[in-house]
């Protein structure tokens, strides 16, 4: 069984395919090869029973011309007596001085980017915030209001105010209880919930101040509507 002994090994390198022979001689040939890293090199195999690794220097000073020869990988083998000689030593080398593959450049880190304001004002408005004729939250309502007061958890207002309306459907007298009920209602879980103020209204404003025609059923979906305002301190 043969032996192998690496000399040197200070590099993992890998043959491109097709492998390009840049020069031949009665007793080596080398090839173009390509690092590991991206990097150009070239492999010098020397043949022969009184080749050694030194004459395969010699080759890649050759290859190399007025550039150093500078080594990346030696290796020796050492054989039994009655082996065929004609297996190389191989010496992997790059012309000059050493290349080294550019270090990646870092992705510059993003700006960190402002917290989102808290929105001043927001309007639960159809029917799917309340039941038909009643002050009840829905849950869509509930959920609304859950994600204003998480907005403003850090923040103690100057005021809260809460004005509801409604369409013009039904009498003037029902509209305006009905329009400060749900207002009441908003104001209520408001601060039951933790949205801090130091003062908080809630009126009701009936069917007066229309956002939509009250002659369409989409408007007056719109007109059945609680505003909910915040003021800062300044």
């Amino acid at each position: 069984m043969s032996k192998k002994l690496v000399v040197a090994s200070i590099l993992s390198i890998s043959v491109i395919a097709g492998c390009t022979t840049v020069a031949q001689g009665p007793t080596f040939n080398v090839y173009q090869i390509q690092t590991s890293n991206g990097m150009k090199a070239y492999r010098a195999e020397c043949h022969g029973a009184f080749e050694t690794v030194a004459a395969c220097v010699s080759a890649a000073q050759k290859v190399c011309g007025d550039q150093p020869a500078y080594k990346l990988d030696t290796m020796e083998r050492l054989r039994a007596p009655n082996e065929d000689a004609s297996d190389p030593r191989i010496v992997t080398f790059q012309c000059g001085a050493p290349q080294t593959a550019a270090a990646p450049v870092p992705a510059p880190e993003p700006a960190p980017q402002p917290a989102p304001e808290m929105p001043r004002q927001i309007n639960l408005s159809g029917d799917a915030n309340f039941a038909t004729d009643s002050a009840s939250l829905t849950p869509k309502a509930t959920d609304t209001l859950d994600q204003f007061i998480e907005a403003g958890q850090n923040v103690t207002f100057k005021s809260v105010r809460v004005a509801g309306y409604t369409d013009s459907t039904g009498s003037a007298s029902h509209n305006q209880k009905l329009s400060e009920r749900r207002a009441q209602s908003v104001m209520s879980y408001l601060k039951g919930h933790g949205l801090r103020s130091q003062s908080y209204s809630a009126q009701g404003f009936g069917a007066s101040s229309p956002v939509a025609s009250n002659a369409t059923t989409a408007g007056r979906a719109q007109n059945r509507r609680v505003e909910v305002s915040v003021s800062t301190q300044q």
